[in-house]
């Protein structure tokens, strides 16, 4: 991994920042939120029922967004749709302009407020891109032509997994990747700059923008939970020296995060910050990195 680290060239400082909707029909603390931070981040994106908890879908906010001047991205899970109910929704955000997506699998229903939900199984992540792919290209899934068909932008949002990091040929699926018209892929939060090392190659080679992301760490208890997921990359030790140090860890979970971000920064087009509930606390953070 040191060549990889030594081949590392300075790239411009782009953030966007994750903001969740309302869990009510309430979106003014939501729009406060992201006019309070408006143009001191690159980009703001809407996330869909994350984590598997129940919020507002994504349109309602991002078109609020959109009526202040701020053009969104929409985050758009396939846990809770079928490939009927994805393609309609699509077609719903296209039609009132909103273009940037991300396609998401989507965390399992059982981890969330709702652990009773199910999901159809109807949508993998293949099948999703096909259909945003289709649609961009005229036609529904099925190959039907449809009266007005789609522009969208397409991210994609990779969770760090053992099965991506070990037996994944990444080269390959990037390219597969490419194939559906993707321009971006999101990785999931890690602390671990080497597993965000292994993609480097790969989107050089595809020429797919790699987005790191960044989870704002906001006590010890939660990176011991966040150790404790299977399949999840651990945080490592140090991050939970310095924060078990500090007198106020939420203080230090900031500084935590503001110290990575500056290595994170040189590994991707843009670094997404995962605020999870601490939207009101993102001014300061950008204070502390000084945007």
């Amino acid at each position: 991994m040191e060549a990889a680290a030594a081949s590392r060239s300075p790239r411009p400082s782009r953030l966007i920042i994750e903001l969740d909707p309302p869990k009510g029909t309430n979106l003014q603390t939501f729009l406060d939120a992201a006019l309070a931070i408006r143009g001191r981040v690159n980009g703001i994106r809407v996330t869909d029922n994350e984590h598997a908890i129940m919020r507002m879908a994504p349109l309602a906010p991002c078109l609020a967004l959109r009526d202040k001047g701020i053009e969104p991205a929409m985050v758009i899970n396939g846990r809770d749709r079928n490939r009927l109910s994805f393609q309609a929704d699509l077609l719903c955000a296209a039609a009132l302009g909103v273009k940037d997506i991300v396609i998401k699998q989507g965390h399992d229903a059982r981890e969330g407020d709702q652990p009773l939900a199910r999901t159809s199984g109807d949508l993998d992540l293949d099948t999703m891109l096909a259909c945003v792919a289709r649609l961009n290209g005229g036609k529904d899934l099925s190959g039907e032509d449809l009266d007005g068909a789609t522009d969208f932008t397409i991210g994609v949002y990779l969770e760090l997994s053992d099965d991506v990091n070990r037996n994944r040929q990444l080269a390959d699926y990037l390219l597969k990747l490419k194939d559906f018209g993707v321009q971006s892929v999101t990785l999931s939060p890690t602390y671990d700059l080497n597993i965000i090392e292994l993609f480097l190659p790969a989107a050089e080679q595809t020429g797919i923008r790699l987005y790191p992301s960044l989870l704002l760490l906001k006590s010890v208890t939660m990176i011991r939970y966040l150790n404790n997921l299977a399949g999840v990359p651990s945080i490592p030790q140090e991050f939970q020296k310095k924060m078990m140090q500090a007198a106020d860890k939420k203080s230090a979970g900031l500084q935590v995060a503001a110290d990575f971000l500056r290595e994170l920064q040189p590994l991707g087009e843009a670094v997404v910050l995962v605020s999870l509930g601490w939207k009101d606390r993102l001014p300061e953070f950008l204070n502390l990195i000084e945007r």
